[in-house]
């Protein structure tokens, strides 16, 4: 805790004022060391100022400088404790060095200041998803939408200009769009729904292209209509129809893919818990999932009828989606799933998960314990080609086209007849860069192949 030089207010000279206006100037332009020498220059006629140094911290973090960056934030705090943008700029240092209980500390020392803070609830709505308080996360978001909908990050290089048409939610709710764009060149305008009427009150900003970032769900129903209205009336090309968003639910994918050459997707059916206790004389294994969650979250293997009432008592939502467990083993006995982004029609390699386990997601594979699984994952990167087949490629594009969603994420595998196995098809699938450089830093390329496809759709979207 950095014990305080002074604390008392300091008028700002007319030569800290000028500096201090300059930088940020500076900074909006992205000339990020012509700011850094502003805010010194501002420091050395006014080293009291505690908004210089923060200012000159916020550049130096931006250009990269974490640890001169840090010594500027606590020079900042040492002149005034109670300062808000200091106490969240070393919040969102700890966050980029993964030092998530340093950065609560600091964000919950900002909230106790400034009980308002949108930064400091934006910060915080992010760190308890990562400690898996997703109430508390929530109540967060709920404290920066009751005042605010619209967020706005102006690129400094500006070329394109995207309002993107969010939920509030948990991060699969929507498209991560933030790590889709290029900060430096996409002005992102993102616009959370909350309702018809305080949508219609809303005004938008400029923008080329609106991009539906809303993932389907059911109680996304209403914001994906009143989305529909909005791109209606503005007139402006979009990304994304939000009516075909809507209709990508699990059962109605693997109705509408059942028609499609190279595809297997296993019928679907969306079923009451009542029915489930009722049982019945389906074929087992079954796989079973409550409507609405994702990430594995109680999914289950149902292998037997008298398994229902025990998986159910552990489990209160009233809908399920059911299907046929397929069993998507390779020959050496790992399963694979991988993660395909369907941008304008062409299919993009992001990742491939091998795991002993068929309920496999990326984060809880050995991928990062066992080097083997890493190589294989490079060379699927490198040759996709070699993996996916031409009707397995075509079957990709099929899927976009047959949905009607330019930009699209598939988690697949490879049945044991060749076939594409679909298990989900969704616009708001986690796609990023930020995986850890030194063990995969073979993913990077292929994340960036992406953010460009993803920018050269908004852009031939923007030209219709």
């Amino acid at each position: 805790m950095p014990i305080p030089e002074q604390h008392v207010p300091a008028q700002p000279t007319p030569a800290a004022i000028e500096a201090n206006r300059r930088g940020v100037l500076l900074r909006s332009q992205g000339r990020l060391a012509e700011a850094a020498q502003a805010f010194r220059e501002g420091i050395a006629a006014q080293p009291a100022l505690p908004l210089l140094h923060a200012n000159l911290a916020t550049a130096l973090a931006e250009s990269g400088d974490l640890e001169s960056a840090r010594h500027a934030y606590e020079a900042a705090l040492r002149r005034d404790p109670d300062l808000v943008p200091a106490l969240t700029g070393l919040g969102a240092l700890h966050v980029r060095l993964g030092r998530f209980a340093e950065a609560r500390a600091f964000y919950e020392r900002a909230l106790q200041r400034a009980p308002d803070d949108i930064a400091a609830h934006w910060a915080m709505y992010e760190l308890e998803q990562i400690d898996g308080n997703l109430e508390r996360a929530l109540f967060h978001q709920r404290c920066v939408l009751q005042r605010k909908t619209l967020f706005s990050r102006h690129a400094p290089e500006e070329q394109r200009r995207v309002l993107a048409l969010m939920v509030p939610g948990d991060w699969q709710a929507n498209v991560p769009i933030d790590f889709l764009i290029d900060a430096r060149t996409t002005t992102l305008h993102k616009l959370y729904i909350l309702s018809a009427d305080r949508l219609d009150a809303q005004a938008l900003p400029r923008a080329d292209v609106i991009f539906t970032a809303i993932g389907e769900a059911d109680e996304h129903t209403q914001a994906l209509d009143a989305a529909a209205e909005l791109i209606a009336h503005s007139g402006l090309p979009y990304v994304n129809d939000p009516r075909k968003v809507a209709a990508a639910n699990r059962a109605n994918v693997a109705r509408i893919l059942a028609r499609v050459p190279h595809v297997h997707a296993p019928e679907t059916l969306r079923v009451h818990r009542d029915s489930l206790r009722r049982g019945g004389e389906p074929d087992y294994p079954l796989v079973v999932r409550p409507v609405g969650s994702q990430a594995g979250r109680d999914l289950a293997r149902i292998d037997a009828a008298e398994e229902w009432d025990s998986y159910l008592q552990r489990v209160s939502a009233p809908e399920f989606y059911v299907m046929p467990f397929v069993d998507f083993r390779s020959s050496d006995g790992f399963y694979r799933k991988y993660r395909i982004i369907v941008v304008d029609g062409e299919p993009y390699p992001f990742h491939e998960a091998i795991s002993p386990r068929w309920m496999i997601h990326y984060y809880n594979a050995p991928m990062r314990e066992l080097q083997w699984m890493r190589d294989e994952e490079a060379a699927f990167l490198r040759d996709f080609d070699r993996v996916f087949s031409a009707p397995l490629r075509q079957a990709l594009r099929e899927v976009a086209r047959v949905l009607g969603l330019e930009y699209l994420g598939i988690d697949c595998s490879i049945d044991a007849q060749g076939r594409l196995l679909v298990f989900e098809a969704d616009p708001a699938m986690v796609v990023h860069a930020g995986d850890d450089a030194e063990l995969f830093g073979y993913k990077i390329p292929y994340a960036q192949r992406i953010f460009d496809a993803f920018a050269a759709l908004i852009d031939r979207a923007r030209s219709r």
